[in-house]
C-alpha cells in the first residue's frame, strides 16, 4: 500500500477496533454518542464507496461543508481513502464565496450536512457539481469490524495532494493551499513524537473547526496517530467547554485566542490554585492562530489551572515552532522551531538579520505546502528554495524562540514611526474592563495613518474612553497610542476565528464604525 494518510485510521482500526476514537457531543446533552475507531473506519469505507460510484477517483477534489461531527471526520477520512484531495470550507462562507472555491478548485462532489444544504445548492445553482447530505448516507448504521485490507483505502503516491485548504481571504482572490500526503504524515507525526506527548490514555477537544488546517491536524490527525480519543463538539460555546474539558476529562486542549479571552471571563481572577472545579486531567492547553495578550493567558491559567502555551503556524506551514512541555514556558513566546523546521527573519531586502532583531518570517521543512493550487504566480511570490514568506514579522532570542510581533499587512506607520497593533493590543488588554480589542489604521491626511483602538468591554463593566486612554499612556509611548476609540459589543471573526481586522478598517472608512477622538 502506497503513503496515505488514511492510514492514520486505517492502522488505529486493526491495532484498536475497539477503543473510542470519537466522543460527539452533538448539540446537545442527549445527542452525546461514541464511535469506535472499527466503526469510524467503516463510516470512511461508506463516504469512498459513495464517492467511487459517484465517478470520484484518484487525483480528483471534494468539497466538505460541515460542522464539526462524528460524520465530519468519517468523511474526511472517506475522501482520502477513495483517492480525492479534501477542500473543507469555512462554515461562514457565504454562498457566492463557496461558488468562487468549488470552481477554482474544480470539485467534483460537494459532502454537507443537512444544516447547510440550502447553501450548497445556492453555491451549486448553475453547475452540474453533484451534492450530497452526510446524514442521507446513514453513516451511523452499524459497521463494526468492516474489513480493513479491501480496496479502501487506495494506493498512494506520497506527493499526491490529500487536502487543499483556503487561506482565510484577506488577500483578494482565493488562494488554495495544497498540501501532500507526505507533509500530512510527517510533520503530524514528528509534532506529535517531539512536542504534543498523546498517547492511548489522551483525550483531545476537537473545538476548532475540522476545516481549519489547525483543527485537522492537531485535533483530529495527531491524536488518531496515537489511537487517543477525540471529543468533538460542533462550534465552541466557553461554558459547555469548560464542561466538557471536566466531564470528559480531557488532557490537552488546543485553542485560538478568541476561546481563551471567553474563557478567561468565566472565573474570577482570585481562584485557588487548587479549585477543584478545574479540569481534573488536563495537562496544558496550546493557543495558536494569533498573538495571545499576556493578560488574556492569565485570565485563562486563573480558571482552566494549567499553562497556556503558544504555537505558531500557517495554512502554507502549519505549526512551524511550540512552546511545548517540557521547554520552558516563557509567555509571548511560540517556542522553537518545530522538529524538522527551519526558520530565518531577514529584512527588506532578504537578507538575515541578527538575533533580537525584527524581520520578516521565513519557513523551511516538511510542513510545507507544495503550492497554490492552480497558481503559479501566487506560488512564487510565497515559495523561493523551498522558503515561505509568512508574512509576519518576528524576532528570535537568543535561545532560537520565536515572537511575532505582528502581521506585516497591519502595520501602522503614523507620522513616519511604526507602531505594531499587538503591542497596543496587548497593553489594553490588561486593563480590568477589557474584553477584546484590535487596534488598526485608517488612512488620515496629515500623518498618513492614524491609530484607532476597537474595544469590547467586559459584561458589566463601564468603559471610560478618556480613562482607557490615561491607562494606556503609562504602558506604551506617546507614537503608539491611538487617537480613536470605538466601543463595540464584539468583534468580527474570519473563518479561523482570528480577528478580521479588514472589516474594522472597511467599516472605518466607509463610517459604518464609529470611533470617538480623544480630546486634550
Amino acid at each position: 500500500m502506497g503513503l496515505q494518510v488514511g492510514q492514520v485510521l486505517r492502522e488505529a482500526a486493526v491495532r484498536s477496533p475497539q477503543a473510542c476514537a470519537v466522543v460527539d457531543l452533538g448539540h446537545r446533552v442527549e445527542q452525546r454518542r461514541a464511535i469506535s475507531f472499527s466503526a469510524l473506519h467503516g463510516m470512511a469505507c461508506e463516504v469512498a464507496r459513495v464517492l467511487a460510484a459517484a465517478g470520484v477517483g484518484r487525483g480528483d477534489r471534494v468539497a466538505l461543508v460541515t460542522e464539526n461531527s462524528g460524520e465530519a471526520a468519517a468523511a474526511w477520512f472517506g475522501v482520502v481513502y477513495a483517492g480525492a484531495a479534501v477542500v473543507p470550507m469555512h462554515l461562514l462562507s457565504a454562498a457566492a464565496e463557496l461558488k468562487e472555491r468549488f470552481a477554482h478548485a474544480g470539485v467534483k462532489v460537494v459532502l454537507h450536512d443537512s444544516a447547510r444544504t440550502a447553501l450548497v445548492q445556492e453555491a451549486l445553482a448553475e453547475t452540474t457539481v453533484k451534492a450530497l447530505d452526510l446524514q442521507s448516507l446513514d453513516l451511523l448504521a452499524p459497521r463494526e469490524n468492516v474489513p480493513v485490507e479491501p480496496r479502501y483505502p487506495l494506493d498512494m503516491g506520497a506527493s499526491d495532494t490529500a487536502m487543499v485548504l483556503y487561506t482565510s481571504g484577506t488577500t483578494g482572490r482565493p488562494k488554495g493551499a495544497s498540501i501532500s500526503h507526505a507533509s500530512l504524515l510527517l510533520h503530524t507525526l514528528l509534532l506529535l513524537q517531539n512536542a504534543l506527548g498523546l498517547d492511548e490514555q489522551s483525550r483531545v477537544l476537537c473545538v476548532l473547526p475540522l476545516s481549519h488546517s489547525y483543527g485537522c491536524r492537531l485535533a483530529m490527525l495527531a491524536p488518531f496517530y496515537a489511537r487517543a480519543r477525540i471529543v468533538i463538539m460542533p462550534r465552541f460555546d466557553a461554558t459547555r467547554c469548560l464542561h466538557a474539558l471536566h466531564s470528559e476529562e480531557i488532557t490537552w486542549f488546543p485553542g485560538v485566542p478568541t476561546m481563551f479571552t471567553a474563557l478567561g471571563q468565566l472565573g474570577s481572577d482570585q481562584q485557588d490554585l487548587a479549585d477543584p472545579s478545574r479540569p481534573a486531567r488536563l495537562r496544558w492547553a496550546l493557543c495558536a492562530g494569533a498573538p495571545l495578550a499576556d493578560e488574556t493567558v492569565r485570565r485563562a491559567e486563573s480558571v482552566l489551572g494549567v499553562e497556556v502555551r503558544q504555537g505558531y503556524g500557517m495554512t502554507e506551514a502549519t505549526f512551524s515552532t511550540m512552546n511545548a512541555p517540557p521547554d520552558q514556558r516563557v509567555v509571548g513566546s511560540v517556542g522553537k522551531p518545530a522538529w524538522g523546521v527551519e526558520l530565518r527573519i531577514v529584512d527588506g531586502a532578504g537578507r538575515d538579520v541578527a538575533r533580537g532583531e525584527t524581520g520578516q518570517v521565513l519557513v523551511r521543512g516538511p510542513n510545507v505546502m507544495t503550492g497554490y493550487l492552480s497558481d503559479a504566480e501566487a506560488t512564487a511570490e510565497a515559495l523561493s528554495d523551498g522558503w515561505v514568506h509568512s508574512g509576519d514579522v518576528g524576532v528570535l532570542d537568543e535561545q532560537g524562540r520565536l515572537r511575532i510581533v505582528d502581521r506585516i499587512k497591519d502595520l501602522i506607520i503614523r507620522g513616519g514611526y511604526n507602531v505594531y497593533p499587538s503591542e497596543v493590543e496587548n497593553a489594553l488588554g490588561a486593563h480590568p474592563d477589557v474584553h477584546d480589542v484590535a487596534v488598526v489604521g485608517r488612512p488620515d491626511a496629515f500623518y498618513g495613518e492614524e491609530v484607532v483602538a476597537v474595544v469590547v468591554a467586559r459584561e458589566g463593566a463601564g468603559l471610560d474612553v478618556q480613562a482607557l486612554h490615561a491607562f494606556l499612556a503609562e504602558r506604551v509611548s506617546r507614537t503608539k497610542l491611538p487617537r480613536e476609540y470605538a466601543l463595540v459589543s464584539q468583534l468580527p471573526l474570519g473563518p479561523s476565528g482570528k480577528i478580521h481586522k479588514r472589516t474594522l478598517r472597511d467599516q472605518l472608512l466607509t463610517g459604518q464604525l464609529k470611533a470617538e477622538k480623544i480630546t486634550g
